[in-house]
């Protein structure tokens, strides 16, 4: 039976369709995913508001169970709460095209059918009946650019309870469908999260919306389990000479969005440039592009890489890999509030990172913050980023040396978590959905 109402409970949904949508092309099921997997924006908001007095509870859709399941991380004590998918979207998921590849519809019109089918994802009773049953008094969606959280907002309104969302780097609606009800659900959401600038300048232009309805939030870190590491004992771990010079990156495989085909062009301008130098590039992860990066790099093989084919959820393992680095590289073409360079922040990694949304939020473009920031979308200038840090080892150390507290000041979880409940009105400063005064 599902937990008897609590007071300042917050439901928070992944976006999407199904669960494994996200977790089939890392290789992770359900009860991997509610059991074990920590970090991440998800995670980091429920143990933000965790120490805020805020409880909260996962919400999610799979197609892999025919009845509600409630699993708790025991690590963490994360509840997540798990529905059946509805037999319609199982049914009619796959037959305009994908319904998370909407650039591909089968047919004529199948644009607009996709985003409908979309719409059939997220059942209204079905998720109406869990939140009560709860107890949740608040909505907290991953994205706001996606149907299931217009349909949260419907879902909100008709049980009296206020909706937020966040901003992790879901692109504008593409069907006119989908804009029409983005339009009149954005300006009913009770707060949206947004930590990139130019995605909240969009945000304001394109749907007109009030001020003091998008707040500056970025994703927290829990600096407790991301952390410096010996240098020396994480290479003698992992078997790497001491005097190699390692540049890592870690996260889903995903080659085009994470900018992957960019770092691979760069990495072998740097080491042309290297000459006798060990150099060593690390990749930590897997997803849906496994088997593209996997041919590319078969049809002419990288100098120095070490790719680590699997999406490591061990935080520990994690830590050790970039603690035995020398910076962090992220080449993405696009982003939401990027988690993965504050992990490697807080480990004391000096930061080349591609100008993706929500990347000058976090490091500023004065070198003074942790990193450098480079053209998104430019291998040439990864590439001078990533040769300037390795060759110069002194602004090396100025960084690493500034990448820690910019972390702690900016995205800690007790920082963040104090914006979120202040925001949601939630915890130790008010009731949910009342803004505090």
């Amino acid at each position: 039976m599902i937990q008897a109402a609590r007071r300042n409970r917050i439901a928070m949904f992944p976006w999407g369709g199904v669960l494994e949508d996200f977790l089939a092309p890392i290789g992770i099921d359900h009860v991997h995913f509610a059991e074990t997997m920590s970090g991440g924006w998800l995670f980091g908001y429920a143990e933000a508001l965790r120490r805020q007095g805020v409880d909260t509870v996962i919400v999610a859709l799979s197609r892999r169970i025919d009845r509600i399941e409630r699993r708790t991380n025991p690590h963490t004590g994360t509840e997540t709460i798990l529905l059946p998918a509805p037999s319609m979207y199982r049914a009619l998921r796959r037959w305009p095209g994908d319904t998370d590849d909407p650039g591909r519809p089968r047919f004529r019109g199948g644009r607009s059918v996709q985003d409908l089918v979309r719409y059939a994802a997220t059942p209204g009773p079905g998720v109406s009946s869990v939140l009560q049953a709860a107890g949740c008094m608040a909505i907290l969606a991953q994205e706001y650019e996606n149907p299931r959280f217009d349909r949260l907002v419907r879902i909100g309104r008709r049980l009296g309870m206020p909706v937020f969302a966040s901003f992790q780097g879901a692109p504008p609606p593409g069907s006119r469908i989908e804009r029409a009800v983005r339009r009149r659900t954005l300006r009913s959401a009770a707060g949206l999260i947004v930590a990139s600038a130019p995605e909240a300048a969009r945000l304001h232009r394109d749907y007109e919306l009030e001020a003091g309805q998008v707040h500056a939030i970025p994703n927290p870190l829990d600096l407790d389990l991301w952390f410096p590491e010996s240098r020396e004992a994480s290479r003698r771990a992992l078997g790497l000479p001491a005097d190699a010079t390692v540049v890592i990156c870690h996260g889903r495989i995903d080659l085009h969005r994470k900018g992957l085909d960019l770092l691979i062009a760069a990495w072998r301008d740097v080491v042309a440039r290297a000459g006798p130098r060990d150099l060593r590039l690390h990749l930590i992860g897997s997803g849906q592009d496994d088997a593209r990066l996997a041919s590319l790099l078969e049809s002419e093989p990288v100098p120095g890489l070490r790719w680590v084919r699997r999406y490591v959820t061990d935080r520990a393992e994690m830590r050790r890999e970039l603690s035995a680095a020398d910076l962090y590289v992220l080449p993405s073409r696009h982003e939401g509030s990027p988690v993965a360079p504050l992990e490697a922040m807080a480990c004391g990694l000096p930061v080349v990172a591609a100008d993706a949304p929500g990347v000058v939020d976090i490091l500023g473009r004065q070198e003074a913050l942790g990193g450098l920031v480079v053209a998104k979308g430019d291998a040439g200038g990864l590439s001078q980023g990533l040769w300037r840090l390795i060759a110069d080892s002194d602004l090396r150390a100025r960084l690493s040396a500034q990448a820690r507290p910019r972390v702690a000041a900016f995205a800690s979880l007790d920082v963040v978590g104090l914006r979120l409940a202040t925001l949601m009105g939630a915890g130790p400063v008010g009731q949910l959905g009342q803004a505090p005064p």
